[in-house]
């Protein structure tokens, strides 16, 4: 992890992020980037030097506002290092390349959580962010405070890319060396016996790919397979949740989009890992 990005809107979600991920560059001594994106202003009725002058002030100040956050945590930690980067345009779209550019290995970012009516676990910036970015993202909830992890579960589908994204999350546990905890939903519906069977495989498998990693395994029944994950991470004691995004679409309809319960939304205080693996 040597560099971590940190998109920031100046909410107060995006602090908690910023607070976390300076916590995690102590571990990893790794760089911080505050970055920014805005969209250029531009009229037909104002001149092009006109509008030029506007988008550079706006640039300016918000440089300033990054600065600011910059020397806030420089005062905490003078041998941080830290840098700061406003980007022109949809924040959505540049996100993912300068990522590629600078080469992030990191980028922790907050999220809306579940607010009013909207029974909604991460807003839909993160959401994108998590499905084109190309290295791990790491989503805080508003209101997380940085823990050293103890516990660390993977939600696995049984997908063929896991164990790539397991031994990418045994080399990032090393500072912490926390439990690594793989747990699969089974569908109420499907045949115990033949559940039973397909974990075992894969558990077996697993082991054998991943070597001396050590690791847990675990199934539970569920329906909804996002509030069955989200449920019981709540309450096992796991102080971050791992998934890769190739993990069957329904989850992530589920945990971006689709209503779950309000309970379940508000219960959520644990960071999400999403951890990139190529399709193939």
């Amino acid at each position: 992890m040597k560099t971590i990005l940190i998109p920031t809107d100046f909410s107060v979600p995006a602090d908690y992020a910023i607070r976390y991920a300076t916590a995690l560059a102590k571990q990893f001594n790794s760089s911080l980037i505050l970055y920014h994106a805005f969209i250029p202003f531009k009229s037909g009725f104002y001149s092009y030097s006109q509008s030029a002058k506007e988008n550079l002030e706006t640039e300016n100040t918000l440089i300033k506002r990054l600065e600011r956050i910059k020397n806030k945590l420089l005062k905490t930690d003078k041998a941080l290092s830290v840098s700061v980067h406003v980007d022109r345009g949809p924040e959505s779209i540049l996100l993912s390349a300068f990522c590629k550019k600078k080469k992030i290995d990191l980028v922790v970012m907050g999220t809306t959580g579940a607010t009013g009516l909207k029974e909604v676990i991460m807003g839909s910036f993160t959401a994108d962010t998590i499905s084109k970015a190309p290295c791990p993202v790491l989503a805080i909830p508003r209101g997380c405070q940085y823990k050293t992890p103890q516990k660390i579960t993977f939600a696995s589908d049984y997908h063929k890319g896991d164990v790539r994204a397991i031994r990418f999350l045994a080399e990032w546990n090393l500072p912490f060396n926390a439990q690594i905890n793989i747990l699969h939903i089974d569908d109420e519906e499907s045949d115990g016996s033949e559940a039973e069977k397909l974990f075992n495989r894969y558990k077996r498998k697993t082991e054998k790919q991943c070597g001396s990693i050590a690791l847990h395994f675990q199934h539970e029944p569920g329906k909804d397979t996002a509030a069955a994950i989200l449920h019981l991470t709540a309450n096992d004691g796991t102080d971050l949740l791992a998934m890769s995004p190739v993990t069957r679409k329904s989850f992530w309809n589920s945990l971006f989009h689709k209503s779950i319960t309000k309970e379940t939304a508000y219960r959520i205080r644990i960071p999400l890992l999403a951890i990139p693996i190529k399709k193939n």
